[in-house]
């Protein structure tokens, strides 16, 4: 249930105490996860992704948003050099751990998506499986940018982008509509969903290859860096 607040940013950067709220939360919700959950998830899509990796390519990859570090696992069993990056100290500690287990060399690293620091043309491709959701447009335009300079040219993004917002709960509205909930078991955390008509703009200097709807109504992207 969407509640009114009049004193709201008009483009939330990481100084906000919004913004402040939503890293909180994440830090807050992997704090008592003591192990990873290593059974990877039942994706329609998930094969698929390895496949077009290797159709374009690729080799290197980012893992955006890698929480403990499935989607990296998955990637690098496949022998894909994978880095993954997530603001969650706890989730970083578990995905080293998991990697460490089956012996992988995969590189993880506790940062804010927002705002990375990659050496140009380092990866020849960047995944994002349900991340961008936990963006505001601004913040999401803003990182897109910055992933265009880390990706060589010809190089690709993968994101699966959820149909999300239309469940319970408490929140308040930002002016891009992203949610911003206040009750008491996701307080912090940010929601927006984002249309194809957003998606096709904040790539508009990527050449998109593909953006499809699946069953659950999430949209699977890819798109090429020109």
């Amino acid at each position: 249930m969407p509640s009114e607040n009049s004193n709201l940013p008009s483009e939330l950067t990481k100084d906000t105490d919004i913004y402040r709220e939503n890293v909180d939360f994440w830090d807050k919700a992997w704090s008592p996860v003591k192990t990873a959950y290593t059974q990877m998830p039942d994706l329609p899509y998930l094969e698929s992704i390895p496949a077009n990796l290797k159709k374009h390519g690729c080799q290197t990859v980012l893992d955006l948003g890698c929480g403990s570090g499935w989607l990296s696992i998955y990637l690098a069993r496949l022998g894909f050099s994978v880095t993954g990056i997530d603001i969650a100290h706890q989730a970083i500690h578990l995905a080293r751990s998991w990697a460490k287990d089956e012996h992988l060399k995969i590189t993880f690293e506790t940062g804010d998506i927002t705002d990375m620091s990659y050496v140009e043309d380092t990866f020849d491709a960047v995944v994002a499986n349900s991340i961008f959701e936990h963006l505001t447009y601004h913040l999401a335009e803003q990182t897109i940018k910055e992933l265009y300079s880390f990706v060589r040219p010809g190089g690709v993004f993968f994101g699966c982008f959820d149909l999300v917002g239309t469940g319970p709960g408490e929140f308040f509205e930002l002016a891009d509509k992203t949610h911003v909930y206040t009750d008491k078991g996701r307080k912090g955390m940010l929601l927006r969903c984002f249309s194809d008509e957003e998606l096709k703009a904040l790539f508009a200097n990527w050449e998109i290859i593909s953006l499809k709807t699946i069953e659950t109504g999430s949209r699977l992207l890819w798109a090429r860096r020109i």
